[in-house]
């Protein structure tokens, strides 16, 4: 292990190089000595090329955050690779000086601080060159750079233009400077098609200063936006020609254009993310959407869909901000968005995949994208996202409204997922959302109940315990199921009778609303013992009086001033009910009232719906078809009035049970036959007249025909024998 001080040696005939830890900084400290009769040019070519801090032929190189952590091995590769004044057999030597600074630790820093920016230097995660030390007192030689022949003279001066523009502090400074703007502005007018690197040390140094919307006002004096745009209209054409040429280009040439791709695309990330910042001001977006810019950022995303990068970020922010209005949206669904954004998964990068999701939860929201989104695959990745990300439970729920997206649920963690949030107390709304959608598909509502029923048991228990609204919703949707989940819910009956008995009916509306999601779930039940839960729960009293709250019988008319919520419940319980014969016989009494809730409702669909399903399932049981189909009946008049109804549902409900009556009674079926006539009869009489009044406005016309029937010969001999 070295001492602090200690050195070691590497000798050539051309020069001497000693390597030293700094004695106060994380830093190595590289000397050299030309022998004297050795030329220097070579040597200083490439030293200069390292972009480290020079003192005459001594160099020191920064290092950042050399943590007991940092791979020594591989750090001193990245020095060796890019300080070309060490030589590769002093490896050994400089590994022994980096092993001696990690062990020393990092110094205590002073608590002033010049004006001078350090250095961003090496970093086991970062192999890029460190960059020249800078101070604003010397801004007028960085723009003396721009007036070099080379391209590495003007990179130099980028490099620590943007290196202080990090220092938010000196922004200010330089964007005062009305020579360093059109300096800037200049060079990269002129050099961002022939060197990148220049171009994009520039860009990133707008960048910093777009960040504050006080500069936004001189950045747009120079034209920074529209050249930014300029730029992002040429690399996009640029880009399909390179592509196109590596197609037929040798190893070589594709590897070149594979280094350019690259570095274009840091360009681009650049002055996208230079316009996403510039576009705070409404009307400076207006005129970059009028420079077909949507477009023009759906190209970027297909250049980077393959390999996100940094690009790819930048251009799904962007988009993300012009989503907002919908022409822009739909500029970007015409150009296959919603099918490149999906081609991204599954993103490991954090910020690129919650902007990704921001972004398709946008286009959600119109029916038409989501089927796209579900066979593309997205469902299987929102579903393994959800425990760690919000933005990816609510786009799931927004999927989950898609009936293939229910169906594929079945075969992913989710189910899983959401039931331990629920059950654990820290499921959100929006997961008992999404429970409650996908429980609309039978395979899903299996999978959470489990084989005997446990996670049924666990999610009833909860909400009665909580008087949870959306839990209770999600057993309903459970019980709306066939199959075996009916007979899971046999032993919660009576618990769900009591609660919709006695909270249906409460004034309070989060009581009521729980009482009648309660008695919604009871009427799914179809393999419940009936009869027996009627009498011991004495339902039909209660059933009467709930379903003749509101009707006055005193007019001649009945009239129903509202119709409850929890009535039409209470109706399709009894619908439930009636398919049994025990239970329907037990409902005898409540068919009258049955009639005069018909008779006052006429105007609600459903509410008429389910009464006429009622009388149909008592029709369909000949005990009780007898006291239904009596010569003076109500029902049998009511039934032919709504067989021709505007409502379809109500046609095919009177149609079957008008069937069942006249297979029960000849009279009936005679009656219904009549009034079926004259119902056909005075339609076919309306378009005869109809038919009529149209033919004699036309007894006036002259069509213009004339025919001489004299002349006309059709080659018939009416004296010529036929046979």
């Amino acid at each position: 292990m070295l001492r602090p001080g200690s050195s070691v040696s590497y000798n050539s005939a051309m020069h001497q190089v000693t390597i030293d830890a700094h004695p106060t900084e994380q830093a190595v400290v590289v000397r050299f000595d030309q022998s004297s009769g050795s030329p220097s040019n070579t040597l200083k070519k490439r030293a200069s090329s390292a972009n480290v801090e020079s003192l005459g032929y001594q160099k020191v190189i920064n290092l950042k955050e050399l943590s007991p952590n940092v791979d020594i091995r591989a750090l001193s590769n990245v020095i060796l690779q890019i300080c070309l004044f060490i030589p590769a057999t002093s490896r050994s030597q400089l590994e022994q000086v980096l092993y001696f600074l990690q062990k020393r630790g990092t110094p205590r820093m002073s608590s002033s601080r010049s004006r001078s920016s350090s250095t961003v230097s090496f970093d086991r995660r970062s192999s890029q060159a460190a960059v020249l030390n800078v101070d604003l007192d010397k801004v007028d030689e960085y723009i003396e750079c721009f007036y070099g022949e080379t391209s590495a003279e003007k990179n130099k001066g980028a490099v620590a233009l943007h290196e202080l523009s990090k220092t938010p502090q000196n922004l200010t400074a330089l964007v005062n400077n009305e020579t360093l703007m059109m300096a800037l502005a200049r060079v990269f007018r002129e050099d961002w098609k022939k060197h990148f690197d220049v171009a994009t040390n520039i860009m990133n140094l707008f960048v910093n200063m777009s960040k504050f919307s006080i500069f936004h006002g001189i950045l747009l004096h120079h034209k920074i936006g529209s050249l930014c745009v300029n730029a992002i209209e040429h690399e996009t054409k640029r880009y399909d020609l390179w592509i196109a040429e590596m197609k037929k280009a040798d190893q070589e040439t594709q590897r070149k254009l594979k280094n350019a791709i690259r570095k274009q695309a840091m360009l681009l990330a650049a002055c996208i993310t230079m316009l996403t910042n510039l576009a705070t001001d409404i009307s400076v977006e207006l005129k970059m959407v009028r420079r077909n810019l949507v477009v023009l950022l759906v190209k970027c995303l297909q250049m980077s869909s393959d390999s996100p990068n940094p690009l790819t970020t930048s251009t799904v922010k962007f988009l993300l901000k012009l989503s907002i209005f919908e022409e822009n949206k739909i500029v970007m669904e015409q150009n296959g968005t919603i099918e490149k954004l999906l081609k991204l998964f599954p993103i490991h990068d954090l910020e690129l995949r919650k902007a990704t999701i921001q972004l398709l939860f946008n286009f959600s929201f119109d029916p038409k994208n989501v089927p796209k989104m579900v066979n593309g695959g997205l469902v299987p990745h929102m579903s393994s996202l959800i425990e760690s990300d919000n933005k990816a439970l609510n786009m799931l729920y927004l999927l989950s409204c898609n009936d293939d997206a229910k169906a594929m649920l079945a075969y992913t963690d989710a189910i899983q997922s959401l039931m331990r949030d629920v059950l654990s107390g820290r499921g959100s709304e929006v997961t008992k959302a999404v429970l409650l959608n996908i429980c609309l598909e039978k395979r899903n509502a299996q999978l959470v109940c489990g084989a005997g029923g446990q996670g049924l048991d666990l999610l009833i228990e909860m909400s009665m315990e909580s008087r949870d609204l959306m839990l209770i919703k999600v057993i309903r949707a459970i019980s709306s199921h066939d199959g075996p989940t009916q007979n899971m819910f046999l032993k919660w009956i009576d618990k769900l009778l009591d609660v919709a008995k006695s909270e249906g009916t409460d004034n309070s509306e989060s009581k009521s609303s729980f009482g009648l999601e309660c008695m919604g779930a009871v009427a799914e039940i179809k393999v419940a013992p009936w009869a027996k839960i009627i009498q011991s729960h004495s339902l039909v009293p209660w059933m009467k009086d709930q379903l003749q709250e509101g009707i006055d019988e005193s007019q001649e008319v009945t009239v129903l001033r509202e119709i409850k919520p929890l009535q039409l419940q209470i109706v399709i319980t009894c619908g439930t009910m009636a398919r049994q014969l025990d239970a329907a016989r037990l409902l005898v009494p409540l068919i009258d009232t049955f009639v005069h809730l018909l008779q006052s409702c006429q105007i609600d669909d459903e509410f008429v719906v389910q009464l006429l399903y009622v009388f149909l399932q008592l029709l369909k049981h000949k005990d009780l078809s007898a006291r239904l189909m009596t010569q003076d009946s109500e029902l049998g008049a009511h039934m032919i009035d709504l067989m021709h109804d505007a409502n379809a549902a109500v046609r095919e409900v009177c149609d079957n049970a008008l069937l069942i009556m006249g297979e029960h009674s000849e009279d009936w079926a005679k009656r219904i036959a009549g009034e079926r006539f004259k119902w056909h009869n005075a339609q076919w009489l309306e378009m005869v007249e109809r038919d009529d009044h149209e033919f004699n406005n036309y007894d006036n016309e002259d069509f213009g025909a004339d025919f001489n029937f004299d002349n006309f010969d059709d080659d018939f001999d009416m004296n010529e024998k036929l046979f």
